[in-house]
This record gives C-alpha cells, sequence and structure tokens, in this order.
C-alpha cells in the first residue's frame, strides 16, 4: 500500500468522522480510481481536476439564470444595493486569494493535507461546506508571506 492510499484512507476516515460528505466521496472516488487500476483518470483529473471543479460549481451558481429564477432586471438592481456592492468585493478578493491559493499549491502541494483537515473541522464544528479550498489557500498564502517577512 503506497503513501498515497494511506493519507487518502486518512482523509476518507476524517470525512466520516467529521460528517464531510464531500471530502469523504472525493478520497472515496480517488481510492477507487487508484487501487482499480484507471490511472489514465487520474492522469486527467491531475490535469484538470481543478477547472473541472471549477465549471461544477459555477454550474450550480449559474443555474438560477437557466431556470428563469433571476432575470436581468432584478440582477442589475441588485449590483447597486449594499449587499451587492459588498458582494462585487468580496468576489474579487476571492477570485485574488483563489488564484494566490493555486499558486501555493503548486509550490507547496503538502499543504493540501491542513486545508482538508481544516475543512472537515469547519464542517464540523462550525457547520460549514468544504466549498472554499482554494480561497482558503489563498488566505494562507498570503499570511505564510506576510509570516516569513
Amino acid at each position: 500500500m503506497g503513501e498515497g492510499t494511506v493519507i487518502l484512507l486518512l482523509i476518507l476516515a476524517a470525512g466520516l468522522l467529521g460528517g464531510n460528505d464531500l471530502v469523504s466521496v472525493a478520497a472515496a472516488v480517488l481510492l477507487l480510481l487508484r487501487t482499480t487500476g484507471f490511472g489514465p483518470a487520474l492522469r486527467f483529473l491531475e490535469d484538470h481536476g481543478l477547472d473541472l471543479g471549477v465549471v461544477f460549481l459555477l454550474l450550480g451558481l449559474l443555474l438560477p439564470f437557466a431556470t428563469d429564477r433571476l432575470g436581468l432586471a432584478a440582477t442589475a438592481s441588485s449590483l447597486v444595493k449594499p449587499a451587492g456592492l459588498i458582494s462585487v468585493g468580496v468576489g474579487t478578493l476571492a477570485a485574488y486569494l483563489a488564484a494566490q491559493g493555486v499558486a501555493m499549491l503548486r509550490v507547496h502541494p503538502e499543504i493540501l493535507v491542513g486545508l482538508v483537515v481544516g475543512s472537515v473541522l469547519g464542517v464540523h464544528f462550525l457547520h460549514g461546506i468544504p466549498a472554499g479550498p482554494l480561497v482558503a489557500a489563498g488566505i494562507a498564502s498570503v499570511l505564510y508571506r506576510l509570516v516569513q517577512r
């Protein structure tokens, strides 16, 4: 059993114990792909997994437009209200932090375990959802640079 399998098993266990179904499913799928000889699928996911994840996240976020639950007038008027203006600012900051997170993960992939553990803790104790690992990595990157100074 390779180290990667052990780490995925630990992440699966942490997800199950912490009640984090999304982390559990992701770890289980990767374990299945790893142990059943689907190496090409792993390589494909390694090359395109982050992009595919963002696409699926955006599909979920854009569904209200596709189902006509949100229209142009409501969307435009929301942008000039306080919540809309704050959302634009936070969205801009989140995009920046996500880019910093991707860069940090490329240089220090070992921080991923800490992000997963933090995500499991946040889901379990703070009743959060594990939707922001790239932003979390970006925040870690910014804080890391501040500590390094």
